[in-house]
């Protein structure tokens, strides 16, 4: 229940690609996570050359270099455990990511894999329609960034997925090639709670990469980082058949510099989730948002609501789904009063008002 709940409240989701087989990027407590999983890529507008034989795939040596500017990201969701990447992007500590990375976490760390000292991270911003976010590491200073490529990328050109694999507290590298740009996934997390998101645009490369690498550079041969690995799969059982995904640089950077600029237009959200306090019957599909649990004291229990209650509008919104409800409450601030329509389990129509508070969860 309390997937559900967080899935409501902070959009819960560790992104996994819809396919029949495979691994993803995200770690769950101690053993690899089943996450990203691609079905076959959509939307493709360039197409899949073979690589060459100065074209190899495989593992590289990690040097200082390589992992200059990129952090070890582990958060909790409730007794759980997540692990994924991220990069350093200013000396004084803010950090690009997935949004699946710390999607649902109450508290994250960050740690500096050349150094290995930690900070306390807070999430500044995100878009969950392009899964990045943008944390700020408590107290930072001095510290080694990311160099960001600034050529357009092209097919057939090297690249390395490096990051913290697995969760295993080091970072590792992978190198491939790219095969496609402008890829669209229709993505899902392994979590069942979370609604499907697609991403669009996206860079495919045949290097290998693992749970845990979400948030992680994508390297061009001159060490640069021309995009973020944040999904991916396998066609087979060896590195050869294994396939990543990533979002390229410049368009996540359009979304930190938006968070950077308080700007929440579009579907840019900053700072903390509005929290209602429901939890809903977990079926997208449904076209109509029944609560299973009230949570006591909350902003929905001091407005009425209560279990088998039907939410059909918010904040003058119509809610027939519950990617709507959690739709809504992105584009609600924390602490606002606004209108609540709800059906009572008796069959009685409701309206009144709620005013949400801040969610303590990402």
């Amino acid at each position: 229940m309390i997937g559900v709940l967080i899935a409501v409240m902070a959009q819960l989701a560790t992104l996994a690609l819809v396919a029949p087989t495979a691994t993803g990027w995200l770690t769950r407590g101690t053993a690899p996570g089943r996450f990203p999983i691609p079905a076959a890529p959509s939307d493709t507008t360039t197409a899949t050359p073979q690589p060459t034989a100065a074209q190899t795939t495989g593992p590289v040596d990690v040097t200082d270099a390589l992992q200059r500017g990129v952090v070890l990201i582990s958060g909790r969701t409730g007794n759980q455990t997540v692990a994924g990447t991220g990069m350093v992007l200013t000396p004084d500590g803010y950090v690009l990511t997935n949004y699946h990375v710390v999607r649902s976490t109450s508290a994250v760390t960050a740690t500096i894999a050349l150094t290995g000292r930690q900070y306390t991270a807070t999430l500044v911003g995100r878009d969950a329609t392009k899964d990045v976010a943008l944390l700020k590491l408590e107290g930072a200073s001095h510290l080694k960034v990311v160099t960001l490529d600034q050529d357009p990328v092209a097919i057939g050109e090297t690249v390395i997925a490096a990051g913290n694999a697995n969760g295993q507290g080091f970072i590792t590298a992978n190198r491939g090639n790219v095969q496609a740009l402008n890829t669209s996934v229709q993505v899902r997390s392994a979590n069942e709670n979370d609604p499907p998101q697609r991403l669009r645009g996206l860079i495919q490369a045949n290097a290998a990469a693992w749970p845990g690498d979400s948030g992680g550079p994508m390297l061009d041969a001159h060490g640069e980082v021309l995009g973020m690995t944040t999904a991916g799969g396998a066609t087979g059982e060896t590195d050869e058949g294994r396939r990543v995904y990533g979002v390229p640089i410049d368009a996540a950077m359009q979304v930190v510099n938006q968070v950077r600029a308080g700007d929440e237009s579009g579907s840019v959200v900053i700072g903390p989730k509005a929290y209602l306090g429901v939890v809903v019957v977990n079926d997208d599909a449904a076209q109509e948002v029944v609560i299973t649990r009230v949570e006591p004291g909350t902003p929905a229990w001091r407005a009425g609501l209560r279990t088998g209650d039907v939410i059909t509008s918010l904040d003058g919104h119509t809610i027939a789904s519950r990617p709507e409800l959690s739709t809504a409450l992105d584009n609600i601030e924390p602490g606002s009063t606004v209108d609540l329509g709800w059906t009572t389990a008796a069959g009685r129509q409701r309206t009144g008002t709620v005013t949400v508070t801040a969610s303590a969860i990402n």
